[in-house]
């Protein structure tokens, strides 16, 4: 046995070229299936797998627990688009990478993506999605290996190694041990070191060498033809939409796929497939076709000896007619030799012509056995023969089912893209911005006839896309009132940096982002830990690790009292470290502004109009650069000072504002010198 993947899960090294199918497709149901394991451990599995061929981990450049749901949550959402269990599983284990030129090839799949489904038009995608929803792959199934009977113990523990208990071995240690084999109705499949070593003329019993163990199609072919029927109904759908869609047929993905190849091996799989129904139906019957059979020529024989008897013809008329049907049967039950006798004989030891005719049965008894295993020899043959062929056609299979999933996968994602707005990034370095970019969360309530989303321009640090007022600080401390949209402006930034670097679109008519790790504090972790030494822990991670990062943080202020709190966050904004792009959201401003270097740091506001008659903020949710944000308390005073009809009322909401308001341009004009 060896360990597969690195982990815990030791598998039969035979099974290792199925399981790397299951592995880069990705197909959960069916690594869990060969491997034993839950779904859940299957998806994992798959990542693993291909952080290793990324040479990278999730948790890399998706840095905290908050970054990660994000991306599960933003996968989920593209996940609904796919049509196809596995075009769902692929999404699903999107891999991050900051290595350019895969990302460009991933970009350049979602233009070919958006380009295909405008080539097809609104009514060719639909019929296209329609086929891919019946492609699938389906589960093996319960197999029956041979079993396997050796007399050395050195091949025994090999064929063990090699194939686990999907075969049963047995080790021939005495005479009694050899008879009982001979005796199962089991095919044996006889292993020797050399290829004569032992030649037995018994129905069911195959000797191969020791060479052969090592391949699958010798030991248990059965099993591999069943790997190939479950994927059936796939390549039957990939070979009906090439042949019915010109303008996939000749897409990049597909101009290299076969038809003629793919149909000549769908025609195997067809008689693969008939092959273990037939297996299967012989499973759910047992011996029972044996018996049926002779019952049905006991029924015949009794007719024709009634008829006889009944037009007045003798014993020599009935034994005429008895030769004949007993070579009828012979043939029928693959009898040679002795057997033919055994039939002769438990047929003609009876009284001739007298019904109820009935073969003895001590000797049917025998013949039954050997009738199945002669079966069961002819159809390991059959299936070894097809194994064989079919495993010749492994890369027309793997690379067309591959490819058809991963159609499913470019349509979700161009579907998506359309439906969201979203638009391939620039990658640069040294700054990060949208223009006219949306929150995907509330671009998803708007498709379902929610509130229509409006965009904002946003950037931090060196960036082309010339967002006037944006200065080219590489740090931003967003200010303004509660539900002013602050965090959707930050997740909205944090989903683009995650898209782009799982190489796909970003929602802005235009994006310029960096490829670097991200770590997301969101404001419900903070709640939901309630712990000051915790989120200090957390946010230590951001300087145990060198290089540049984008630190996006909402609002930490209820960890602690305000003051402390306030010096807190200037110490880490004021030493975050070299090429750091950051941008905080805070409440805090009057406790920050004094303690920060305003050369490295920006403050920005989303300024408030004002509330409506329900006391719901009235605001402008593209933020102002280097302006602080009106407060809540502020616009609450003003709200009630409109109401206020007492003078001396009045004079104390206006002094109130006045205060605020005097405290907020002085803390803008220190930030604007500063």
């Amino acid at each position: 046995m060896t360990t597969f993947s690195s982990h815990s899960y030791s598998s039969p090294p035979f099974l290792e070229r199925y399981l790397n199918d299951s592995l880069s497709l990705p197909d959960f149901y069916s690594l869990a299936t060969l491997l034993r394991v839950q779904k859940r451990e299957a998806e994992r599995l798959v990542i693993k797998h291909k952080e290793r061929a990324a040479g990278c981990r999730i948790r890399d450049l998706f840095c905290t627990k908050e970054t990660r749901e994000l991306r599960r949550e933003i996968l989920e959402m593209l996940s609904l688009y796919a049509v196809t269990r596995i075009g769902r599983e692929m999404i699903l284990t999107l891999i991050p990478t900051q290595d350019r030129e895969e990302l460009q090839r991933r970009f350049t799949d979602i233009r070919a993506g958006i380009e295909l489904v405008q080539l097809l038009g609104a009514e060719n995608v639909t019929r296209v999605r329609e086929m891919l929803s019946k492609a699938e792959i389906r589960g093996i199934g319960i197999f029956k290996a041979p079993v396997v009977a050796v007399q050395d113990r050195d091949i025994e523990q090999l064929i063990k190694s090699n194939y686990g208990d999907f075969v049963t071995v047995e080790f021939l240690d005495s005479t009694e041990k050899a008879e009982e084999l001979v005796n199962r109705e089991n095919s044996i499949l006889l292993i020797g070191e050399h290829e004569h070593e032992h030649e037995y003329d018994e129905p069911g019993i195959i000797t191969k060498r020791v060479d052969d163990l090592s391949e699958p199609c010798e030991i248990c072919p059965e099993f591999v033809v069943r790997s190939y029927v479950a994927k059936k109904s796939a390549i039957e759908v990939l070979i009906e939409i090439l042949e019915q869609f010109e303008a996939i047929r000749n897409s990049e993905l597909f101009k290299e796929v076969s038809i003629a190849d793919l149909k000549a091996v769908l025609s195997l799989i067809s008689v693969g497939e008939a092959e273990v129904k037939d297996k299967d139906r012989d499973k759910d019957k047992g011996a029972e076709s044996f018996d049926e059979m002779i019952l049905r020529y006991e029924e015949e024989i009794n007719r024709e000896a009634v008829r006889i008897m009944k037009t007045g013809g003798g014993a020599a008329e009935f034994r005429a007619y008895l030769d004949d049907i007993l070579l009828q049967m012979a043939d029928e039950l693959m009898l040679k030799g002795e057997d033919r006798i055994t039939l002769r004989e438990s047929a003609l030891d009876l009284d001739a012509g007298e019904p109820p005719f009935e073969f003895r049965r001590d000797k049917i008894e025998s013949l039954r056995l050997k009738y199945n295993r002669e079966r069961g020899e002819r159809s390991y043959y059959r299936l070894s023969e097809l194994a064989k062929q079919l495993e010749q056609q492994r890369e027309v299979v793997r690379e067309g089912i591959k490819k058809l999933f991963y159609l499913d996968f470019m349509l979700a994602t161009a579907l998506f893209a359309r439906d969201f707005e979203l638009n391939p990034p620039e990658l640069i370095d040294g700054g990060l911005g949208l223009e006219m970019g949306k929150n995907i969360f509330l671009k998803a309530e708007e498709l379902k006839g929610g509130e229509k989303v409006v965009p904002v321009s946003y950037s931090i640090g060196e960036v082309k896309l010339g967002i006037f007022g944006a200065t080219p600080h590489p740090v931003a401390i967003l200010t303004g009132a509660n539900s002013g949209g602050k965090t959707c402006l930050l997740n909205m930034l944090a989903t683009s940096v995650i898209l782009t670097e799982l190489g796909l679109p970003v929602p802005a008519e235009r994006a310029e982002i960096p490829l670097l790790p991200l770590y997301l504090y969101r404001r419900k972790m903070i709640k939901k830990t309630g712990s000051f030494e915790y989120s200090m822990r957390a946010l230590s991670r951001i300087f145990m690790r060198e290089g540049g990062k984008v630190v996006l943080i909402d609002e930490l202020e209820a960890l602690t009292e305000p003051g402390a709190m306030g010096r807190i966050m200037a110490s880490i904004l004021n030493n975050l470290p070299e090429g750091t792009l950051g941008v905080v959201i805070t409440h805090l401003i009057h406790e920050i502004l004094p303690h920060i270097s305003m050369a490295k740091i920006r403050v920005d506001g989303i300024e408030a109009e004002g509330l409506d008659a329900s006391g719901n903020i009235i605001v402008d949710r593209q933020p102002m650069f280097n302006h602080i944000g009106s407060s809540m308390p502020e616009l609450v005073i003003k709200k009630l000072l409109g109401r206020v009809r007492n003078e001396e009322l009045r004079t104390v909401y206006e002094e109130i504002i006045d205060a605020l308001a005097t405290e907020r341009a002085e803390l803008g004009s220190k930030s604007k010198d500063g």
